[in-house]
C-alpha cells in the first residue's frame, strides 16, 4: 500500500471541566470500543502568541479522555488561562476492529498524533516535534479532518506538507 486515509471528526470546544465529566465512555469489557478514546488539541493563552494558541496535541487511547484530562488537569491544566479542547475521534469501519484487537486503530491514532505534533509544532509538546514519524509501510498518508477542527487544516498530507 502506498497511501493510507485517517478520517478523524473533530469536536468542541470543551472545558477541562466538561471533558473529565462526560467524556467517559470506555465501552464494554474486555473491548473497549466506546466513543471517548482518540486525539486531542489543546488551546489556550501563550506568553509570545496570545490567546487561542494552540499548545498541545495527545492521544488517549488506553484511557478515556476523562482519565486521561484528569491527568492533565492535575499535571499542568490548572494553571493555564482560557482553556479550550478540541477532541478527535478516528474510526474507519473497512480498517479498524475488534479482530485485530484495536491495534490497526491504535497505529492510527498514534502516527496521526506524531504527524500533527511534526507539522504544527504545539508550544508545549517535547517529542515528535524535530524528526518526522516514521510512515512505513506507507509513503503518504492522508488525515482528513471533519467538523469542528478549529485551527487545524481540512487534510494534512504526509509527507508531503513538511
Amino acid at each position: 500500500m502506498n497511501r493510507l486515509e485517517i478520517p478523524i471528526e473533530w469536536s468542541g470546544a470543551f472545558s477541562l471541566e466538561e471533558v473529565i465529566a462526560e467524556m467517559t465512555d470506555e465501552g464494554d469489557p474486555p473491548d473497549y470500543s466506546g466513543e471517548d478514546y482518540g486525539l486531542y488539541q489543546i488551546y489556550g493563552q501563550h506568553i509570545l502568541c496570545g490567546a487561542d494558541t494552540l499548545l498541545y496535541i495527545g492521544k488517549a487511547t488506553n484511557q478515556t479522555f476523562s482519565l486521561r484530562f484528569q491527568q492533565h488537569g492535575r499535571e499542568w491544566l490548572h494553571d493555564e488561562a482560557d482553556v479550550q479542547i478540541y477532541l478527535g475521534r478516528v474510526y474507519d469501519p473497512k480498517r479498524h476492529s475488534k479482530s485485530d484487537d484495536w491495534d490497526s486503530w491504535k497505529w492510527d491514532v498514534e502516527l496521526a498524533e506524531k504527524i500533527l505534533i511534526h507539522k504544527y509544532s504545539p508550544h508545549y509538546n517535547s517529542t515528535s516535534i524535530s524528526n518526522p514519524p516514521v510512515l512505513e509501510p506507507f509513503k503518504n498518508i492522508r488525515l482528513i479532518h471533519t467538523s469542528n477542527r478549529h485551527q487545524l487544516e481540512k487534510e494534512d498530507n504526509a509527507p508531503k506538507d513538511w
